[in-house]
């Protein structure tokens, strides 16, 4: 009788061991490209929620793509989070279906037509202005109007076969001004290999005009400096999403798709939006001061992110040949 007891206290004992390492099981591994101040915000925030951990490994979205495709035969990733959607479509075959429940609302367009991939924010490029460098009479009003012999040399963007939004810029451009707006724009800009060199150096009063995202700029503006402006383009400034998505036969399935619930979340979207000036995919975010509504800007309706996918190869080729030839 004694013995009996004694190895059922064992028994009990050995699981009252083994609880701390189930519950430390209950993880779900992220990588991102997004700045780190984010990430951290929204792990810590996902954590407290559902009691989950997020073990984070911070890349770049091609290196992401790149690794995530290596350990394709055994994934280590459960999310990636968030990236050009053109670079998730190239590598969706890496990508499992999940239509999750927020995503409800999501304009056409913003789901990969299997659900392989999900916006999560978009980005909308505009022109970046020092205002200490350009009088107000001369501020450009239109994309068209950045190709005028006076801003030769002045004006800066990112190089678009190395970003992502660097090429969703390069394709609009295309879409209003075909291969003859992109090689004036060529003709005029300094081209970077970054695209935080380009709204770091405006800033700065490096150079007086970049072609950059509305968040960086208005990071600088939300920070109290003066100089830094943006202006939305009358021709219609570009929306490009970017996307989440859970990799296939990911290590923790069920972890990840409540972590793609939050991070796709009304609540979470827009404290992202507050803090980090990020707009969301979702249509019913609270606008954020100091930032037009979405409808009050004038964005470029023709803009499509599968047709800017399917014309890549081709724009970015000529993109070379204009560069090589200057």
């Amino acid at each position: 009788m004694q013995k009996g007891k004694l190895l059922r206290l064992a028994a009990m004992a050995a699981v009252l061991v083994a609880l701390p390492a189930l519950v430390a099981a209950a993880e779900v591994v992220l990588y991102s490209s997004n700045p780190s101040e984010l990430i951290d915000m929204v792990s810590k925030g996902f954590e407290e929620k559902a009691g989950i951990k997020v073990s984070v490994v911070r890349l770049g979205t091609g290196e992401a793509m790149k690794r995530i495709a290596a350990e394709k035969e055994k994934p280590l990733c459960d999310v990636f989070w968030s990236g050009d959607v053109a670079v998730l479509e190239n590598a969706k075959e890496n990508f499992q279906a999940y239509q999750s429940p927020e995503a409800a609302g999501l304009p056409a367009g913003y789901i990969e037509k299997d659900a392989r991939w999900t916006a999560s924010n978009a980005h909308v490029m505009i022109i970046m202005v020092n205002k200490a460098l350009v009088k107000e009479a001369d501020l450009p009003k239109t994309w068209n109007d950045l190709f005028a012999p006076q801003w030769k040399g002045k004006v800066v963007m990112a190089n678009p076969e190395k970003s992502g939004s660097a090429y969703a810029q390069a394709y609009g451009i295309y879409k209003l001004y075909g291969m003859d707006g992109i090689q004036k724009l060529i003709g005029n800009a300094k081209i970077l290999d970054s695209s935080s060199l380009i709204y770091k150096g405006v800033a700065a009063g490096e150079y007086p005009l970049g072609v950059t995202m509305e968040y960086a700029a208005h990071r600088y503006i939300e920070g109290g400096d003066k100089n830094v402006g943006i202006i939305y383009p009358a021709d219609g400034a570009f929306m490009a999403p970017e996307a989440l998505g859970i990799v296939k036969n990911c290590p923790h399935p069920a972890e990840a798709k409540k972590f793609v619930d939050y991070l796709l979340s009304k609540k979470v979207v827009d404290e992202i939006f507050a803090k980090f000036s990020r707009r969301p995919a979702r249509p019913d975010a609270v606008d954020v001061a100091g930032l037009p509504a979405v409808q009050k800007i004038p964005l470029l309706k023709s803009y499509d992110t599968m047709e800017a996918n399917a014309l890549e190869k081709e724009i970015l080729k000529k993109w070379k040949e204009i560069v090589l030839s200057r």
